[in-house]
């Protein structure tokens, strides 16, 4: 377990200093320029994840194939959209804003799952956009394009997660992780067309970094399962937000004022609420029982990328 529990550590600080390559690329590249060439090599190298039995077909064979294109459009979409957030906002407040996503999820359980939610993560939530409203402060600072895009990273990270909840078991791990690969760089490559340019010989260094910190964080975290259940080891993600003041502050110059550090407590505090929750509730029932408040295990066995 404690194995698990620190490579789950370590791969979440190679998806931070991923993020950190993201912004340090900047502007000189469209987004989806970056995540067609950021998922091109993890996706080459995929079929390493695959286990006796899989074949390279899988990637396209889904027993539950509306749901798997639903999930598959939502988790590559999250990519090019968080890169438009790390481009134009401090790197802190940026992960800050997308780690409103479990209490997005908690929201689309209720009308999507027909879960039944009680008050004590109904207050989490609310604290969470409260948490999001002393960040972003509207009215009384710029509400910048990559604030939105922050956001709609927390509400397509969001719907993945739903409809993998959805999908249950009924797919291979192979199909789940190397379908997000496929489907970031075929979407990326489409829509880069219109903004290409060839990249600079240091942006072709820090692409081709990010693609391995994009497929080493993945390895590290699935190596992780090996050793404690996924479920178990997801608050490890909240450590993203440490990595993201500590790089902000040291290589871009980005220093959070109080109040948006406030912010960014309260929402990840909320959001390790809200998995705490879950956890007491599953282990407070019997073997093979769902409570209707928890989350049902995530199926894929890596996180969701961004």
């Amino acid at each position: 377990m404690v194995k698990g529990i620190v490579l789950a550590f370590l791969a979440f600080a190679v998806f931070a200093w991923g993020d950190a390559l993201v912004k340090e690329i900047g502007h000189g590249l469209d987004p989806f320029e970056v995540t067609f060439f950021g998922y091109l090599i993890p996706f080459l190298l995929s079929p390493v994840f695959m286990k006796p039995g899989d074949r390279l077909v899988d990637l396209v064979l889904w027993n539950k194939p509306w749901l798997m294109g639903l999930r598959v459009f939502l988790i590559a979409i999250t990519t090019p959209l968080s890169v438009m957030a790390f481009r134009s906002l401090p790197f802190a407040e940026a992960f800050a804003l997308m780690f409103l996503m479990p209490s997005l999820v908690t929201i689309l359980s209720i009308f999507v799952l027909k879960e039944h939610v009680r008050w004590r993560r109904g207050l989490a939530v609310c604290a969470a956009f409260i948490g999001v409203l002393i960040i972003v402060r509207p009215g009384f600072k710029e509400f910048l394009p990559g604030h939105l895009a922050a956001l709609a990273t927390a509400l397509c990270s969001a719907g993945g997660v739903i409809t993998g909840r959805m999908i249950g078991h009924s797919e291979k791990r192979f199909t789940l992780i190397g379908t997000v690969f496929l489907a970031t760089t075929l979407l990326a490559g489409v829509l880069m067309i219109p903004g290409f340019a060839w990249p600079m010989m240091h942006q072709w260094i820090l692409l081709l970094a990010f693609a391995a910190t994009a497929f080493v964080a993945q390895a590290l975290f699935i190596i992780a399962t090996l050793y404690a259940p996924a479920d178990r080891l997801g608050a490890a993600q909240y450590s993203q937000i440490l990595w993201a003041l500590a790089i902000g502050a040291l290589f871009f110059n980005e220093w959070p004022d109080a109040l948006a550090l406030v912010g960014i407590f309260i929402v990840v505090a909320a959001g390790l609420f809200i998995f705490a929750r879950e956890q007491t509730l599953k282990r407070g029932q019997p073997q093979g029982a769902a409570p209707a408040e928890s989350a049902q295990p995530e199926t894929a066995t890596a996180p969701i990328p961004h």
